[in-house]
């Protein structure tokens, strides 16, 4: 049985703010999810005012990288915007918040508006946060069992092509089968990598032997898949992602 602490984020500001979300009956999301203009270069050039259904199943895939298929550029200012535009065109949710408080306050505004009773969080890094920021203050006796989402860390965001690599730990929770419909990836801008094949080689680096999961959303192929000889697991389980990318670092957690 997986139990929780509670807790929330640092301070906090969205940088696509938008007006007032309609609320329906569904547990939907609808509170604004970015969407691109064709030629924004930045993120305040990004305004995207309809509602979004949690409820629309989306394809999972992995991705068989080898390298680069084309130059990305390696400007972290560019990445994010890559990653979320690709992201969203292929039926992802994401937010892009400046600081931790402002993530844990878009996070409260799912809950709401999805009549979320409990979110679920995996890593102390998040329940740090949740303490920090009087989110789901005084839930108790809440479990992965009885929530209605889940909320998680990843290792990378890929700008190339919108997938998303978990360490194998993260990877695994998510087939549960009493995983909640809905996976809620927080990460900072640390983690963006321009392409799989870079994000991959970083993940051989820091957590050799593990294996890699990959995630993305836009492939319905099934099975894992090698590159470069190595096995390259295919990240299982919920098909409705939100992705809360954070500007400001977010600190190791000191639990053990």
């Amino acid at each position: 049985m997986f139990t929780e602490d509670t807790g929330i984020f640092n301070k906090f500001k969205s940088l696509f703010s938008n007006s007032e979300p309609e609320r329906t009956q569904t547990a939907t999301l609808t509170r604004t999810v970015v969407g691109f203009e064709e030629q924004a270069s930045s993120f305040a050039d990004i305004v995207d005012d309809e509602p979004i259904s949690m409820s629309a199943p989306v394809g999972l895939r992995t991705v068989e990288p080898s390298a680069p298929s084309v130059p990305v550029n390696n400007n972290p200012a560019d990445l994010d915007i890559k990653f979320a535009t690709t992201f969203i065109e292929q039926g992802g949710k994401f937010i892009y918040c400046e600081t931790i408080a402002q993530a844990i306050e878009e996070l409260q505004l799912l809950k709401q508006e999805n009549s979320w009773t409990h979110v679920f969080a995996w890593e102390n890094e998040i329940k740090d946060a949740f303490t920090n920021f009087n989110f789901q203050k005084g839930a108790i006796g809440y479990t992965i069992n009885n929530s209605d989402a889940a909320i998680s860390l990843c290792e990378s965001l890929v700008a190339e092509d919108g997938s998303i690599v978990f360490i194998p730990t993260q990877a695994s929770r998510r087939t549960l089968s009493c995983f909640p419909n809905t996976h809620i990836v927080i990460t900072d801008v640390n983690h963006l990598s321009p392409s799989l094949y870079d994000s991959l080689s970083r993940f051989n680096k820091m957590h050799k032997p593990e294996l890699p999961s990959v995630l993305n959303i836009s492939d319905t192929n099934v099975g894992h898949f090698y590159d470069q000889s190595r096995l390259i697991m295919r990240a299982e389980g919920t098909k409705n992602i939100v992705v809360i990318l954070v500007d400001e670092k977010i600190p190791v957690s000191l639990k053990p």
